[in-house]
């Protein structure tokens, strides 16, 4: 499990992260949301150590993150990044990266290994899209190749940043369904999403950010009951039941509209 103790981070010569506090817990679907320039992709990047912390501890399994490797972190934590480079080789090649971290020099692909990365391609979505160089695809197929691999990695923990990217509608709710799957099978899945109403369809947590601090840390049910959404994003969420349970949308302010 990955958990930060008060964890400070700066950016540019600026604080970014302030005494942040918070658990990934196992079998649970984490989604951090906050307005613009919030902390939230700061927050995974200091979490993985990408981001040198200022302040505080960060604990993977209960030990301190600086005693593992990068290879034995890849093996516990798979990380969804905003951005990344488009590499010219296909989609399976790139998927196979995911495998890294399991595999010694020289790399050798077992049958297990392709065993993996066929479930995270088919789990993706993408499994007619293995021999097609990652260059020649739309950019919502480079995100569910990039889901692909980062699936295959079979972490304990999840961190990705914006996995919505570039995604339909229909295919960013067949995401917040695959979130919901890998918790079931015991994963932490930590998902930075800006759709509120996709935020309090799939969470069972939201951690709210705002100017690097963590304001609110509740069930959607809490959360939504609060005032502080309207004032930090400047719209109303709402909801409806029906059978699939609660569904959430958004009442624009007055101000915004027109």
């Amino acid at each position: 499990m990955l958990e930060l103790c008060n964890v400070c981070s700066a950016y540019g010569g600026r604080e970014a992260l302030s005494e942040i506090s918070l658990r990934f817990e196992p079998g649970e679907v984490l989604v951090i949301i906050g307005p613009n320039g919030s902390g939230k992709s700061t927050l995974l990047r200091t979490a993985l150590g990408l981001q040198p912390k200022t302040a505080g501890e960060i604990l993977l399994d209960g030990q301190p993150l600086e005693q593992f490797s990068p290879r034995q972190t890849a093996r516990k934590i798979s990380y969804l990044p905003q951005f990344r480079n488009v590499p010219d080789i296909t989609v399976q090649r790139l998927v196979m990266h995911g495998r890294f971290p399991h595999m010694g020099y020289p790399r050798r692909y077992t049958a297990q290994d392709r065993k993996i990365v066929a479930r995270a391609l088919d789990r993706a979505g993408i499994p007619d899209l293995a021999a097609r160089p990652i260059k020649s695809l739309s950019g919502g197929q480079r995100q569910k190749a990039y889901l692909a691999m980062t699936l295959a990695q079979e972490s304990e923990t999840l961190l990705l940043d914006e996995p919505t990217t570039y995604l339909d509608v229909r295919h960013q709710l067949q995401l917040a369904a695959l979130a919901r799957v890998l918790a079931s099978e015991g994963k932490a899945v930590v998902l930075v999403l800006h759709e509120l109403p996709l935020a309090f369809r799939v969470a069972d947590r939201i951690a709210l950010l705002d100017g690097g601090r963590l304001i609110a840390l509740a069930v959607p049910e809490a959360l939504f009951s609060d005032q502080i959404l309207a004032e930090l994003f400047g719209v109303t969420l709402r909801r409806v039941r029906d059978e699939g349970g609660w569904q959430y949308y958004y009442s624009i302010h007055a101000d915004l509209e027109g």
